[in-house]
């Protein structure tokens, strides 16, 4: 796509006209919409979105989740860097240099980053972005589910369905998260945080479209003094060759759409009962029967975090850092310089709470 560097527009847009914009393209990952988007934000503030469009002569756009920090700007904040196509770009690649140097032109910036999963995880990813040039980043886990949760379970260590058993043999009930849930998943979410010295700016309001069940599968798990455990699941759109009905066509074929795990929440009271296990099970379920093909489990921040996700099967894998910068930084008109901070934004600006449980 080095025409994007000749006879790009790059133009900002409205937040609501980034919606409208959005709902009419195909992202192939859930992270451009502004929901993920905020949550990410509100914990990195010196983070500001730019919803940009990049559109050619011929009429096919992209859509950036475009995050500025002074000089520097990245694709996205929280999960993945996701971009968005018109329908005339579907299918074909995007040449990450020919957008990075439309994009860094037009708003004065220095550097362009953003993080991709493992190359082979997401076919519809590596259509879109497998040639851009990457350096292995953190290891994140793969889990293969293929519509097929009872696979999976009978590939599980012993101790993992042990735990689930336990946990419903103590009476913990697992249910979908509805609205009204968001203020038991914001206590959650931060007595989760507060186990490994981490706060966070996040709100009740900022989760609880997580309740909803359109961009999320939430499961959360009761007992008889509230919710004691949740996990909660990205899902993407099925590929372009998906077949059948509902949402993920046969399950197991390169349609078939991802998930990524990204919180897993527990009180205390929910870790002696093994109430994560119950939610994560749980949630694994509901996304077998959506048809999902694979599970991105997201990062390990130790040894017990690893054993969690390996102990049902996953595998581990290297995300993937992309970065560009200018050759010629002296490109920059008078016009385009950069005003504001200019510390250097690094993957971890991606916010991943999936290390932590």
């Amino acid at each position: 796509m080095t025409e994007l560097r000749e006879r790009a527009e790059v133009s900002a847009l409205p937040e609501a006209a980034w919606d409208v914009r959005l709902a009419a393209a195909r992202a192939e990952l859930p992270f451009a919409r502004r929901r993920w988007l905020a949550l990410g934000l509100a914990d990195a503030p010196r983070l500001r979105f730019v919803p940009t469009a990049v559109r050619r002569a011929e009429g096919d756009e992209v859509l950036v989740p475009l995050c500025v920090s002074g000089s520097r700007a990245q694709i996205g904040c929280y999960g993945y860097g996701s971009l968005a196509v018109s329908a005339e770009r579907q299918g074909r690649p995007v040449d990450f240099a020919g957008l990075a140097e439309a994009v860094c032109r037009e708003r004065g910036l220095t550097e362009l980053t953003t993080l991709l999963p493992p190359y082979g995880a997401f076919p519809g990813v590596d259509r879109q972005s497998g040639t851009w040039p990457a350096r292995p980043g953190r290891d994140t886990y793969l889990l293969r589910l293929a519509g097929d949760a009872g696979a999976v379970w009978k590939a599980a260590r012993g101790n993992c369905r042990t735990a689930v058993r336990r946990a419903g043999a103590l009476g913990l009930v697992a249910s979908p998260a509805a609205p009204g849930h968001e203020s038991d998943l914001l206590d959650l979410y931060r007595q989760t945080l507060s186990r490994h010295g981490v706060t966070s700016a996040v709100t009740a309001s900022d989760l609880a479209f997580l309740t909803a069940g359109e961009q999320a599968v939430t499961t959360v798990v009761l007992d008889e003094e509230g919710v004691q455990a949740a996990s909660v699941f990205a899902v993407g759109e099925p590929g372009a060759e998906a077949v059948g009905p509902g949402a993920g066509g046969t399950p197991g074929e390169e349609g078939a759409p991802g998930a990524f795990h990204l919180m897993q929440l527990t009180s205390e009271r929910g870790r002696a009962a093994n109430a994560g296990h119950l939610a994560f099970w749980s949630a694994l379920t509901e996304l077998a029967a959506r048809g999902v093909g694979t599970v991105d489990l997201g990062a390990a921040a130790g040894g017990g975090q690893a054993r969690f996700k390996t102990g049902w099967g996953a595998v581990a894998a290297a995300s993937r850092v992309v970065r560009w910068r200018p050759a010629d930084p002296t490109q920059l008109t008078e016009a385009t310089q950069p005003t504001g901070p200019t510390e250097p934004i690094e993957p971890g600006e991606f916010t991943d709470r999936r290390g932590t449980r």
